[in-house]
């Protein structure tokens, strides 16, 4: 409506599902078999998505470095090299985290899942996305989200996990350190996550599609 001036009547929302056959959360001895293949830490952060400059990771780098050594988790940022990643990596130089950031390249759709289920919360600054199904897909195998408050994320993750605004360091910073230190606040994040996943199906997707061309056509 505010880019495109067009009027609201003239829009129709229709939000993305998940293979729920896939993405799920998982008997404890796969992810453990899993953590042993991968060579991956009992604890850790995950992103998963292209690493480009629309995903903010600099910011998220930013915030990591703040942390107290003994207060952060190692960070797992997984997904392949886009368009002008270098200053992600520049970040990581900077702040000397080499050995606590890693970065696995792209991510196999039938891996997925399991990467989502191993990691303790997923972390996605994004500051644009058409819809953000990464988000979905880590809420519905139970991994507790903190994410943008901008663009279509709030629509995925408001009322399940943490929705904060991109630019703000510090503030990633305070949610980061919740994180770490409250389970109590995991638990929930992850229920909550569980509980909004399960609204977003790809036959809801298909109905209002299909309502939205039968409204266009009469």
């Amino acid at each position: 409506v505010k880019l495109l001036g067009l009027p609201a009547d003239k829009i129709d929302v229709t939000p993305l599902g998940y293979d729920r056959t896939m993405f799920r959360p998982m008997p404890a001895e796969d992810i453990a078999a899993f953590k042993a293949k991968k060579g991956l830490p009992e604890r850790f952060w995950l992103y998963l998505g292209t690493l480009e400059p629309r995903k903010n990771l600099v910011t998220l780098m930013n915030a990591y470095a703040k942390l107290p050594k003994n207060k952060r988790l190692p960070l797992v940022l997984a997904g392949g090299k886009g368009w002008d990643y270098e200053p992600i990596f520049q970040a990581i130089e900077q702040h000397k985290l080499t050995d606590e950031v890693t970065t696995p390249g792209f991510i196999p759709s039938e891996d997925m899942a399991l990467w989502y289920n191993s990691a303790e919360i997923f972390v996605y600054p994004s500051v644009f996305e058409g819809f953000g199904l990464p988000v979905l897909e880590a809420m519905a195998c139970g991994t507790p989200v903190i994410t943008s408050n901008v663009s279509s994320l709030p629509e995925v993750a408001e009322g399940a996990g943490l929705t904060l605004p991109p630019h703000e360091v510090d503030t990633w910073v305070s949610a980061l350190s919740q994180a770490y230190d409250d389970e109590t606040w995991r638990a929930a994040a992850s229920t909550a996550g569980l509980r909004k996943a399960a609204q977003f199906t790809w036959e809801n997707t298909a109905k209002l599609t299909l309502e939205s061309y039968q409204k266009a056509l009469a």
